[in-house]
């Protein structure tokens, strides 16, 4: 006879997380995405018009670009959006705001006819083409679900943005890091958040004393750039803000 008794297992921290699915993902993203500080924006294919000298165009509608655009292949259509720079001044890369979908009704020389299959604003002229970073994405992976983990490395970092402008960050809202492949971030990777504690003044001496950071929540790493990534904020026992660091959690 074998006699069994309660016994208690410690979980590392990454195992406690359940696998995030590739449709959650895609459903945060917000098909938002980030080209590189040295990219040339120049040469990327441009919208120049529409039918009828039309300067905004919508669903249904017929326009113009100019540049080279694969064929068969889902189109996104961009507008520029926010320069992201590091605390140094550092450019990190530039984010395209999705403004739609297009598809390929057929090219003459360096002009490319397309219809607007959706379109979430107007689109204008001088936004921009480029095949669905979603399906790149997908090609890239084998996986239909992110396990999260720690990086293998210390990292440390800040959360510079919030895709649309939020100013105060939750749970289940996508962030902007300041770091990213060329750190060692991969996605899946697990990062603790800090927030940095508060000034207050010593009563008896008055000096500006500065109170000790604390642990606020979590972020996994979605969508890693060269210079920065996307974020999923998993937890977060209080209000996130832009600023606050991240870093590979203590094992």
């Amino acid at each position: 006879m074998v006699k069994l008794s309660p016994q208690m297992r410690a979980v590392p921290q990454q195992e406690t997380m359940a696998p995030l699915p590739m449709d959650t993902v895609r459903a945060f993203l917000r098909e938002h995405r980030i080209i590189e500080p040295d990219a040339p924006t120049r040469e990327l294919a441009y919208v120049v018009g529409g039918e009828n000298q039309r300067l905004m165009s919508g669903a249904g509608d017929t326009l113009y670009a100019r540049g080279e655009l694969p064929t068969r292949v889902r189109l996104g259509i961009y507008r520029l959006g926010e320069h992201y720079v590091s605390a140094a001044g550092v450019p990190l890369g530039t984010e395209l705001i999705n403004i739609g979908e297009a598809r390929q009704l057929g090219s003459e020389g360096e002009i490319v006819r397309l219809e607007v299959v959706s379109a979430y604003q107007e689109v204008r002229n001088n936004d921009i083409l480029l095949p669905l970073e979603t399906q790149l994405f997908e090609s890239q992976s084998s996986e239909n679900s992110f396990q999260p983990r720690s990086p293998l490395n210390d990292l440390v970092g800040q959360i510079i943005a919030v895709p649309g402008g939020v100013r105060f960050i939750g749970r289940l809202q996508m962030v902007a890091l300041d770091i990213g492949t060329q750190d060692g971030l991969q996605p899946g990777h697990v990062l603790r958040v800090g927030q940095q504690g508060e000034l207050v003044n010593d009563p008896r001496t008055q000096e500006l004393l500065q109170l000790p950071a604390t642990e606020a929540g979590t972020v996994m790493v979605v969508k890693p750039y060269s210079q920065m990534s996307y974020a999923l904020v998993m937890q977060a026992s209080s209000v996130l803000a832009i600023g606050d660091t991240v870093r590979t959690p203590a094992h």
